[in-house]
């Protein structure tokens, strides 16, 4: 075998296994995988905002499976199959709502918000009986963290703690918990949930397809890391620019809102643009108070830099100081070829008497409920934004956005697709930049050889 057909045994800490098209279009491997992954692995549900009061609760779909996510009259969480037990109806068709009873739209059996079967019409021509207990709605395991409600389908799966590890460690300076959603979109994608998850677990393509990212990332710097159970964690250094161009005499546009913001003055880094960085720090870290942000548990890098997790089987968490982007993709239907693609924007907003308490005085900045992102949605968080459900070609018409980066993404996924139905793929041919992919599909590899 020649030098250019030898396989290598390993891409950087990862070790190679072939990653061949049959895993993204075979409706017999999405099948394997109901069994295997979606039924075996722990997987965010939705905002933990949405079942925060007794009787709030939300639909979590996830083809053919339809979860309940509910908050009880007596306050408890809980998570249940949307199925009626008389004859298998769906029970629940709305997204999410506050009520104290299910009614099965088909015979009229009604269930309370705690999943107990409540009340049967002509329970006496059951001549088998009514065992309630039996015939309430079946139950998952569910936990809260992070500000999402996360599920799981099987009693002998490991915590939600054991299964994340020292993501939970990591994530939790930040404290996404006391995030509100300001986003809720889902875009129809032509593409296997895996298809734009790997997307994700590389930056290799950053520099072809996301060009306004060079002056404000360097992601030839970034920093992988690997977990147990397929996840992942990649640390990109924010505020500076792309360590492979000449650095420019100017700051460059992409970082003038953040500077204004914060009261600072680009002419004042002329000649000495990577300076900006460690200032951002030092001034957010100075200002924090006065904008209402506590940033106490948050290290230096954490308030310039961008922190990214991807999390097994289908979640990604990107962090910064201010504001948590949860994206997830999900099968769609029984096409291998198609998934749902969701992006939860949760923000920070200040806390008025923190912001009260300073001593800092920064007038410019007192209003601002956001520094720096493109999300706008009520000023304090009040107001849960519809969920707005769009397809691909609304992204590619330019009639929709989940913002440029994510939309670039979006333009390019499908063609990944077709290409992949091509006989003139083999497999996928990784660098050691891309080992995250490889962890990812190890992980698939480990549950579906189970």
């Amino acid at each position: 075998m020649s030098e250019a057909t030898t396989k290598p045994n390993f891409y950087g800490p990862v070790p190679y296994t072939k990653i061949t098209s049959e895993r993204y279009i075979s409706t017999e491997y999405m099948l394997k995988e109901r069994d295997k992954i979606w039924s075996k692995t722990w997987l965010v549900a939705g905002p933990a905002q949405d079942v925060e009061e007794p009787g709030d609760f939300f639909v979590f779909e996830l083809e053919p499976e339809s979860i309940i996510v509910s908050r009880s009259e007596a306050g408890e969480i809980g998570a249940f199959f949307n199925v009626c037990q008389h004859r298998g109806a769906k029970l629940v068709s709305s997204g999410l709502g506050c009520v104290e009873k299910w009614t099965c739209p088909y015979h009229g059996w009604s269930f309370n918000n705690d999943g107990s079967l409540s009340h049967v019409p002509d329970e006496d021509r059951f001549s088998r009986g009514i065992p309630k207990e039996h015939l309430s709605l079946k139950s998952l395991r569910v936990e809260i963290w992070a500000g999402m409600v996360w599920v799981c389908m099987d009693e002998t799966a490991p915590s939600l703690q054991e299964y994340l590890g020292p993501v939970i460690e990591m994530v939790e300076p930040f404290r996404p918990q006391d995030m509100r959603l300001v986003e809720d979109q889902t875009c129809l994608l032509e593409c296997n949930y895996k298809a734009v998850f790997d997307n994700f677990c590389e930056l290799y393509h950053v520099e072809h397809i996301h060009p306004q990212h060079e002056l404000i990332f360097d992601c030839p710097t970034s920093t992988a890391e690997f977990f147990e159970n397929g996840h992942t964690r990649v640390l990109i250094d924010g505020f500076t620019v792309n360590s492979r161009l000449p650095i420019p005499d100017e700051v460059p546009p992409t970082q003038w809102q953040q500077l204004e913001t914060l009261g600072m003055n680009r002419d004042d880094y002329r000649g000495r643009v990577l300076d900006v960085r460690r200032d951002i720090q030092k001034k957010k870290r100075e200002l924090g108070p006065s904008l209402g942000y506590n940033y106490d548990l948050l290290s230096d890098e954490q308030l310039s830099d961008i922190v990214q997790y991807n999390i097994f089987p289908n979640a990604i968490l990107v962090l910064q100081p201010e504001e948590f982007w949860v994206l997830r993709s999900r099968p769609r239907g029984d096409d291998p070829s198609k998934c749902y693609w969701d992006k939860f924007a949760l923000r920070m907003f200040p806390d008025a008497k923190l912001r009260e308490s300073s001593s800092v005085e920064f007038p410019a900045l007192q209003n601002r409920a956001n520094i720096g992102f493109s999300v706008d949605q009520g000023e304090d968080g009040t107001l849960r934004p519809e969920h707005d459900e769009f397809d691909q070609e609304a992204i590619i018409a330019g009639e929709k956005t989940m913002t440029i980066t994510l939309d670039q993404d979006i333009h390019l996924i499908r063609d990944v697709q077709q290409g992949m139905k091509s006989r003139g793929f083999e497999e996928a041919w990784l660098n050691d930049d891309e080992a995250r992919v490889q962890h990812y599909h190890n992980a698939i590899n480990t549950h579906i050889n189970q």
